[in-house]
């Protein structure tokens, strides 16, 4: 325990109501800050990759809450945000640094190997077939597939099919990882940190409302670069960082750790889903408020719920099921053409077989490739769990 808690040993006098609830928030941050691993936020990328699932398995785009699926990206966002900033702050605070070779080197064995075996299925696929306009198009920018620049240079308005098309959030994540380490090894102070992410925020903010507009109109490249920036990477980097600061973490339960902001968290979600209206950025404070949440209370009610087996193991093998999920949908339409117009079992269907085939990739493939990882702060110990969160 830190020299500046309240000592168990305290006088009976001294143990007045005021000293009582700081000796239990002081307990509480030191607790946050040993714990390992989050079982809730498994929970949560299980709802996140059933909720990417459901909406690529949609005959056609459907208003309200079964519409809005695609959202479930967002929400991997906000926690890859939050996980892998809680795990260089651990870094950080353990050895006063961030070995940023160690941390590429960890994602890279994490990351990359089923990523370009995917992408070399798709390749393999599309060259034995007779080639098409969504074929040429997919060669044309493999490049961009095979460096994680997909969202920069990738042409998605195009009237064919875009295959490998869903690597877009995982070159975002992947150009995440590339920048934001770097700045928190850099920044003396947590606040300088804070103030980078604030920075990025806001110039991808004003990129999407156009403020950038006129200066942006021959920049044309640029400006997809500065809209790449996922606003819920950065906010779940700064959530980790409020909770990070004592003061922050204090403020930050009393907001959150409660029952009724939960509620009032999942109310705002609700609405804004069935509605699909109001600002994007509104949704990833909301699922950046979930995250806090579901960290901040694992006793309540969605805590337990979150931390169900079935709903962590589906979120242990999410990347898996991302990367899986579309070719599966696929197969699945041209076994069965009546799946095609019915999105319940053709969902029900792919999640299934998807999640046997990530089990199977994670246990037989990826598995052995992270223990190649370093000891020290190993993938498989960090707080994000045995597995990533979409990357």
């Amino acid at each position: 325990m830190s020299a500046n808690l309240v000592p168990l040993e305290a006088p009976a006098a001294a143990s007045t109501p005021a000293s009582s609830r700081a000796h239990a928030a002081a307990n509480r941050y030191e607790a946050f800050l040993a714990q390992r691993y989050f079982p809730a936020l498994d929970g949560l990328r299980g709802l996140a990759i059933a909720a990417v699932l459901w909406h690529h398995a949609l005959p056609r785009a459907l208003e309200g809450w079964l519409g809005r699926g695609h959202v479930g990206v967002r929400l991997f966002f906000a926690l890859s945000g939050f996980l892998i900033s809680t795990r260089l702050l651990g870094e950080r605070r353990a050895t006063g640094g961030v070995a940023l070779g160690q941390f590429w080197l960890r994602r890279a064995l994490r990351i990359f190997p089923l990523y370009y075996a995917v992408l070399a299925l798709f390749a393999l696929y599309l060259g034995l077939r007779p080639g098409d306009a969504g074929s040429r198009h997919f060669f044309e920018n493999l490049v961009y597939h095979a460096s994680y620049t997909s969202n920069w240079f990738v042409d998605y308005a195009v009237a064919h099919p875009v295959w490998f098309a869903f690597g877009w959030s995982l070159a975002a994540e992947e150009q995440f990882y590339a920048w934001w380490p770097p700045v928190l090894r850099s920044a003396r102070a947590l606040r300088t940190a804070a103030l980078a992410l604030f920075g990025v925020l806001s110039v991808q903010q004003l990129a999407a409302y156009g403020a950038l507009g006129a200066w942006l109109s021959s920049h044309a490249t640029l400006e997809r670069m500065l809209l790449s920036f996922a606003p819920a990477l950065s906010l779940g980097a700064l959530l980790a960082l409020v909770l990070e600061a004592r003061g922050g973490f204090a403020r930050a339960w009393s907001l959150f750790g409660r029952s009724p902001a939960l509620a009032a968290t999942l109310l705002v979600l609700g609405l804004g889903l069935a509605s699909g209206g109001g600002a994007p950025i509104l949704l990833d404070l909301g699922f950046a408020a979930l995250v806090a949440s579901a960290v901040l209370g694992p006793g309540s009610w969605l805590g337990r719920a979150l931390s169900a087996r079935p709903l962590r193991e589906l979120g242990r093998v999410s990347y898996g099921i991302y990367l899986f999920h579309v070719p599966v949908l696929g197969l699945l339409r041209r076994w069965s053409p009546w799946l095609a117009e019915h999105p319940g079992p053709l969902f029900l269907l792919a999640l299934g077989l998807s999640g046997a085939l990530a089990a199977l990739s994670y246990r037989y493939f990826e598995a052995p490739l992270m223990a190649l990882a370093p000891r020290r702060f190993s993938v498989t110990a960090d707080r994000s769990g045995p597995g990533p969160v979409l990357a």
